[in-house]
């Protein structure tokens, strides 16, 4: 009875286990082919960005590039779509949960910039 008890949990753990230790790069290569269009956008945004003030249409300028990266599986595209939109909340003062500040924005407009080359570097060859 023991080992009827525990061999379905142990297999679908094992199965599980298998799933989480494949390799993350087999599905971020297909997310390559937006990130990187994505990620030239976001730059040339983000270098038209100023934390003393930018004026808030420019937030849907950070946010149209983001719509493709919805359903991306790779942590560098996943962990840049929500800072890009932290940043374009920034602007327009949208997230009555972090209002906006210029210190906020400066920090969430540099760590978006770390993300773009991360995002590279996933991508590299």
């Amino acid at each position: 009875m023991r080992g009827g008890m525990f061999g379905v949990p142990l297999a679908a753990i094992t199965v599980l286990v298998g799933l989480a230790a494949s390799p993350v790069a087999a599905a971020g290569d297909d997310d390559c082919s937006l990130l990187l269009p994505a990620a030239d956008q976001l730059e040339a945004v983000f270098n038209e960005i100023a934390p003393t003030g930018t004026a808030p249409w420019v937030a849907a300028r950070v946010r149209a590039p983001l719509s493709p990266l919805h359903n991306l599986s790779s942590p560098p595209g996943i962990d840049l779509r929500i800072r890009s939109n932290m940043v374009a909340s920034q602007i327009d003062n949208n997230d009555p949960y972090r209002p906006a500040t210029p210190e906020r924005l400066a920090g969430d407009l540099a760590k978006a910039r770390g993300l773009l080359v991360a995002v590279r570097e996933w991508c590299a060859p």
